[in-house]
């Protein structure tokens, strides 16, 4: 956890974009998942 206190401190940009591109990718997983059942 401390780790993650640290990288948010310093890169607060980074941990929301890693977030935000985890969910898009996530989410096209799921739409090819329905679209190809």
């Amino acid at each position: 956890m401390e780790f993650f206190n640290q990288l948010w401190n310093n890169q607060p940009a980074t941990v929301i974009g890693v977030g935000t591109a985890t969910l898009v990718l996530l989410g096209f997983y799921i739409f090819l998942l329905n679209t190809y059942k």
